[in-house]
Order: structure tokens, then C-alpha cells, then sequence
């Protein structure tokens, strides 16, 4: 289990194995010289003892356990920083408690000013439903006076006047739009004056003819002066340009590589190093069939 780190704790090593450790094997006092010391010291007053007592090879003196004290003091250490990361964990979790409780009270907030914004516009949809009735029966209520006056002559005059301006705003409006289309017109024949240099060059020199497919969003390009016994044979591609990736309809004779070429179109949107291409993917075939 991987423990948390916290500022001011880190977890104590372990030590390695020394003498006098609690984990080492501790010392042996009944050895048979100590027995008979013993005893010597309980059956004979202080007074009787030998003057020359004194430890020979048979006597193992006891051995202390220094380290207590020091094993003392890590325990204590270790005791002080565990109970300083319970400290910072129980104020760790304290903080996120009252985070939380934040949370669940903006929650609630806004969940009540959802349920209000709603309840009000609900009573703003009933009140939109009640005019509309109102309206539906005042138009009704129009409906009826209007079919009364259409049997006068008041109405009657009341509707030529009613188709005057109505021929008028019509007027207008044709004025609107035959003004638009002039001005398409206009632009219209600047493009063209400006592409009929190109269009010759295409149509002198390399022998290209652009026509209708049949449709406005079909365009057929018509490729001739490639063989030299049949100059007018024509080599044919038609393209859809009705949506954002073009695509070939038609293609004759057909070329292996067209995918190629109409994937290198769509990304670069150039169409008259496309047409350079496909004419010269059109002799190539044509060559190579004559060969």
C-alpha cells in the first residue's frame, strides 16, 4: 500500500540487524557461573566471602540492552509523525467535507432557480395560448364582417384598391429583381471576359470544349487534337460539382488513375492543373494503345 506523502512525514527505514535489538537474540543470564554465584550469595553472609573473588573462564558476565532507549525514542518519533498524518488527513478530509456541502448547496440553488425560470415560463406559454385564442376568434370575427362587405359596392372598391397596391409592392419587386439579375449579368460578362482568353487557349491548343451534362451541376470536358490520325476523336470526362467533393459521372476511355486526380482536385481546388493532367493522362492511354 503506497502511504500518502504529508508535509513534515516520511516513514521510518529499517534499520539494519545489530547486537542488543529486539530482533537479535537477547542475552543468556543463567549460565552455570551465574548459578553458583547465586547461591554462594544467598547460603554465606557478606562478611564470609573471599577476599579474591574473582571471574574466571566459566563466568559469562550479563550483557545490557543499550538500545532500548533509542528504540524508545523512534517509536516515539514514529508515533508523533503517524499522528501528525492522521491530523492532516482528518483535516484533508474536513476541507473536502465542506467543499462538498458547498457543492450540494449551489446545487440546490440552481436547481431552484431552474424550477422558478420554468414555472415562469409556463405562465408565459399560457399566456401566449390565451392570446392566440383571442386573436383566432377576433380573426374569425374579421372573417365574417369582410364576407359582409363583399356584398357591397364599398368592397368591392375596397379590393381594386387592395390589387393597385398590391400591383405596385409587385412592381417593386420585379424592379428589385430585374436590377439584381442585371447586375448578375454585368458580373457575369466580366468573368467571361476575363476567362474567354483562357477558354481559347484551352479550346486552340489543347483542343478542350466545356457543355452541359445534362444537369446545372454537371460539367462535360471534351478533349480532341490528341490522336493524330483522328484529330476531332473526342476523350470525355464529366464531373458532379454539386457538392464540396467533386466526382467523375463519366469518363471515356476510362483511366485508371482518375481517383488519384480527382482526390489531388478536391484538396487544391485547381482546375486548370487538373484538365493539364487529365490530357496528359489521355495521350498517355491513347499512345499506349496505339503502341
Amino acid at each position: 500500500m503506497n502511504t500518502p506523502s504529508f508535509q513534515g512525514f516520511t516513514t521510518p527505514r529499517r534499520r539494519p540487524l545489530t547486537p542488543g535489538r529486539r530482533d537479535h537474540i537477547l542475552p543468556i543470564f543463567n549460565s552455570p557461573a551465574s548459578l553458583k554465584l547465586g547461591k554462594l550469595l544467598e547460603s554465606t553472609a557478606p562478611e564470609d566471602l573471599p577476599k579474591d573473588l574473582t571471574p574466571n573462564e566459566d563466568y559469562d558476565p550479563p550483557r545490557v540492552w543499550f538500545q532500548r532507549d533509542e528504540d524508545k525514542k523512534q517509536n516515539a518519533e514514529f508515533s508523533r509523525r503517524v499522528d501528525e498524518m492522521v491530523t492532516e488527513l482528518k483535516r484533508l478530509m474536513k476541507e473536502r467535507r465542506t467543499d462538498h456541502e458547498l457543492q450540494v448547496a449551489e446545487a440546490g440553488d440552481r436547481e431552484t432557480r431552474i424550477k422558478r425560470d420554468m414555472d415562469s415560463l409556463e405562465a408565459e406559454n399560457r399566456d401566449v395560448l390565451e392570446a392566440l385564442k383571442e386573436e383566432l376568434g377576433a380573426e374569425e370575427e374579421l372573417n365574417k364582417a369582410l364576407g359582409q362587405l363583399q356584398v357591397a359596392e364599398k368592397s368591392g372598391r375596397d379590393a381594386v384598391a387592395q390589387l393597385v397596391k398590391r400591383k405596385e409592392k409587385l412592381e417593386y419587386v420585379l424592379e428589385q429583381k430585374q436590377r439584381a439579375v442585371d447586375e448578375k449579368r454585368s458580373v457575369l460578362a466580366a468573368q467571361k471576359a476575363m476567362n474567354e482568353p483562357e477558354l481559347r487557349f484551352f479550346e486552340h491548343k489543347m483542343g478542350l470544349a466545356i457543355v452541359g451534362g445534362g444537369s446545372l451541376s454537371l460539367l462535360t470536358f471534351v478533349f480532341t487534337l490528341i490522336s493524330l490520325s483522328e484529330p476531332l476523336r473526342p476523350f470525355t470526362i464529366t464531373l458532379d460539382l454539386s457538392q464540396r467533393t467533386y466526382r467523375a459521372t463519366h469518363c471515356k476511355p476510362q483511366l485508371r488513375n482518375l481517383s488519384t486526380h480527382l482526390g489531388w482536385l478536391n484538396e487544391t481546388r485547381d482546375f486548370h492543373r487538373f484538365l493539364k493532367r487529365i490530357r496528359q493522362e489521355f495521350c498517355s492511354l491513347y499512345f499506349n494503345e496505339s503502341i
